[in-house]
């Protein structure tokens, strides 16, 4: 495999529902009971499938379930979407948002000449000793392990609170992101990373683009313990400059995460 093509990224599928009630209990007794049975065993599949990645969502506001599923195989993920429909109860399920992207490396990403300035100027490390070397070599292993993280993510197993909301970067008349240099733009996303670094262990994020993809730029998924984590980094995430200023945000969709054998509870089926 190519340098070039390890880089590419994962599709990533959002997809949220809300039950149609009525042509639910419209069925009979035994019918629904071979439908949830059908329907815990497909997201019992998906969720043991090797190289998928997959999150069973419970609603709690915009909708009753959501799926949230991640895949190197675009023609699988397209199929998963078929599979939840093509079940009895996805029958009586009426899709309310989906959402596709793909995972990425920030453009924003800091380089190896930066992080030489950095030592050179800020640490007052001589290029010529050892020390900058171990340096370098400490900096190009971090930046190694951040890019797979981000284009190639592993979803946390231990955070049940999930929130998704797609986003993009404002292009209005007075300010318009794109018309900004390089790097300023650079430097406004350091100050943002730098704000959302502050909730480290409390909150895990992905972002995921899809420009070209879908009517947004950048999906972003957050994963925690418990909902007041998730208020609390994206109200304090919004006084930054480069969300406060440029910053357009779609509709909020919260779930938490929902283990196959308790759909019928969790759902009220």
């Amino acid at each position: 495999m190519s340098d070039n093509q390890e880089k590419v990224g994962w599709p990533v599928l959002h997809q949220y529902y809300r039950i149609d009630r009525t042509r639910w209990l419209g069925m009979a007794d035994d019918a629904r009971k071979g439908a949830i049975e059908e329907f815990r065993n497909a997201l019992t599949q998906c969720c043991t499938e090797e190289g998928m990645q997959f999150v069973a969502l419970a609603g709690v506001a915009k909708s009753d379930l959501g799926i949230m599923a991640v895949h190197p195989d675009l023609k699988r993920i397209q199929r998963l979407g078929q599979q939840i429909t093509s079940t009895a109860f996805g029958s009586c399920l009426q899709p309310v948002y989906s959402f596709l992207s793909m995972s990425e490396v920030s453009e924003y990403m800091s380089g190896p000449s930066e992080w030489a300035k950095q030592l050179i100027e800020d640490q007052k490390v001589d290029p010529a000793s050892p020390e900058f070397g171990q340096g370098m070599e400490r900096f190009r292993e971090r930046i190694e392990k951040y890019a797979e993280a981000r284009v190639h993510p592993q979803l946390p197993a231990d955070m049940d609170v999930i929130c998704f909301y797609p986003m993009a970067k404002r292009r209005g008349e007075k300010d318009n992101w794109y018309s900004l240099e390089f790097s300023e733009r650079k430097r406004l996303m350091g100050g943002h990373a730098k704000a959302g670094r502050a909730f480290a262990g409390r909150v895990q994020q992905l972002i995921t683009s899809c420009t070209g993809l879908d009517d947004w730029e950048w999906g972003v998924t957050l994963f925690s313990h418990d909902l007041k984590s998730i208020r609390d980094v994206v109200y304090d995430m919004r006084f930054d400059p480069a969300s406060a200023i440029y910053g357009e945000f779609g509709e909020f969709y919260i779930g938490t995460r929902l283990d196959p054998a308790e759909i019928e509870e969790a759902l009220c089926l």
